[in-house]
């Protein structure tokens, strides 16, 4: 018995330590998340270094949109399975990114088989993988232990009854941690449900930025920038000013509208100043009379005056929408950051048995692998007036948990269960029985984490009292001890005799052949 044998349980793993979240993707030089903490994937790469910006120097629209990293941060999260195409852009009167774009942008964001990083998963694999398999333990040992004590009293017994008590109140705390940490991987997983939507799956998107190269009532283009593009911006002439209009949703009509009153205007100026009078009247310089340009400006000049408030009263309320979304989106991801920050294990103190040996004990935490294959989006495709409606693709294939022996299901592994202690339990035909404490450290030399290392010493108690039960449990031992000696080898080298599965080593059972026994 090691000098170490009373320890400490430390519970399931401390909370995610409180620290400012990470830019998105920022992982490099990010301090680590507590032993096994339960935390959020995070993605891999921040926003490209020197995007290419519009060629045009004048150009007014930002390169970076200033709402992509809220958004990224808001989608990255992954609370339920087979959600990418249950996503939709929220209806904010202004574009839609194409179907494409926007189902891009959110895979982009999350990682590859998304389905397997959910909450949902998650709280499943400790429901079913964890607690699941440990909920009959404490049972288990009670029963096993009132079997062993019909033929076996005494100070050894004794000894060995209050490890299983300890052991089973580990486990019944084990389990009420898990269930605790279940509880609240549930809630987080509800909570960014309704962040994201909950079952209309509408969340904001980043809203197409504008810039006019000109005036509005004379433009010479249109800029238009959707989140996450690259390069040179959407351009469109006055020719499309109604379709400009209804990516900002405005009313298309206002545009033609407008173009209808100045075209009008300009012949209504050409018209009055044909006549010499009216040209004397206004002063006008009667060799010259009223150019198109001259009588274009008159027409603008009433444009603006007539429309000047209406256009701004549309380009104002799109800053409004514009901005409500931004808010939007900035609200929902901070929301987000808060329940990411919210996720973590719960854990209480308790001691391990007395017979336990730390020795024997695997308490290293487990492996993590950060997931992969995040990366920010990259819109390709001219903004939309059309909403994207999303679909029904095949569910991702679920990651099958490892396999384990048919054995491993039905008993702990190690210990007296395994056959370990096949010596150590004659039966009560008089023979004596090894006591619990030299018995420990071979039960519980089981390779495992912290959840495995009590699972071990719950085998210890669970396997200890099975095997030393007696009759019952002998004929197993025996049969499982003598295995090995009553298989024979199979033939090396050896010809196969056609339609036989088995050759058999010929003197396997003691048998000669005739012709070579000498007293035949």
């Amino acid at each position: 018995m090691s000098d170490h044998s009373t320890g400490s349980y430390p519970g399931l793993d401390a909370a995610a330590p409180v620290m400012g979240a990470p830019a998105f993707g920022d992982v490099a030089g990010a301090a680590p998340p507590g032993d096994d903490a339960v935390v959020p994937p995070v993605a891999e790469e921040t926003l490209p270094v020197g995007r290419p910006a519009c060629s045009n120097p004048d150009c007014g629209n930002p390169t970076e949109h200033p709402a992509e990293l809220d958004w990224q941060q808001l989608v990255s999260a992954v609370p339920v399975e087979g959600q990418l195409y249950r996503l939709r852009p929220k209806e904010t009167g202004m574009a839609f990114p194409t179907e494409a774009d926007f189902r891009a942008a959110v895979a982009a964001v999350r990682p590859e088989r998304a389905d397997a990083h959910s909450l949902e998963r998650l709280r499943g694999a400790w429901t079913e993988q964890v607690s699941g398999k440990l909920a009959d333990w404490s049972e288990q040992i009670k029963s096993h232990l009132n079997d062993l004590a019909e033929g076996w009293s005494g100070a050894d017994f004794e000894a060995f009854e209050a490890a299983c008590a300890q052991t089973r109140e580990l486990v019944d705390d084990l389990i009420d941690d898990i269930d605790a940490t279940v509880a609240g991987l549930q809630s987080t997983e509800e909570s960014l449900y309704a962040i994201q939507g909950g079952d209309s799956g509408e969340i904001p998107y980043p809203a197409p930025q504008f810039w006019i190269d000109g005036d509005w009532h004379s433009w010479v283009s249109v800029h238009v920038r959707p989140a996450w593009w690259h390069g040179d911006c959407i351009e469109y002439t006055c020719q499309d000013a109604e379709h400009v209009l209804a990516l900002g949703g405005a009313e298309p009509e206002l545009a033609t509208e407008i173009i209808d009153y100045i075209d009008e205007r300009i012949l209504h100026y050409v018209d009055y100043y044909a006549s010499p009078v009216n040209i004397e009247r206004d002063g006008l310089d009667p060799a010259k009379g009223l150019t198109v340009e001259e009588a274009k400006e008159l027409a603008v000049a009433d444009a603006m005056e007539h429309y000047g408030t209406l256009v701004d009263q549309s380009w104002g309320a799109y800053d409004a929408r514009q901005a409500e979304s931004h808010e939007d989106i900035q609200q929902r991801s901070a929301d987000t950051d808060a329940e990411d920050r919210s996720v973590r294990t719960v854990r209480s103190d308790k001691e391990y048995p007395a017979a336990a040996d730390p020795a024997y004990m695997n308490l290293e935490p487990p492996s993590m692998d950060q997931p992969t294959g995040t990366a920010p989006p990259r819109a390709s495709e001219d903004p939309s007036l059309e909403p994207p409606t999303g679909g029904d693709p095949a569910p991702e294939e679920p990651i099958d948990p490892p396999a384990e022996d048919e054995d491993d299901a039905e008993a702990p592994s190690g210990g007296l269960a395994g056959g370990g202690g096949g010596a150590a339990a004659p039966g009560f035909g008089g023979g004596s029985v090894t006591s619990p404490a030299a018995a420990a450290p071979n039960a519980t030399a089981v390779p495992a984490s912290t959840v495995g290392a009590t699972a071990a010493v719950a085998g210890a108690a669970a396997g200890g009292a099975a095997a030393a039960a007696g009759p019952r449990g002998s004929t197993a031992m025996m049969s499982g001890g003598a295995g090995g000696a009553g298989r024979g080898m199979p033939m090396d080298d050896k010809e196969r005799e056609p339609d036989v599965d088995l050759v058999e080593d010929e003197n396997m059972w003691g048998f000669v052949n005739e012709d070579d026994d000498p007293y035949a």
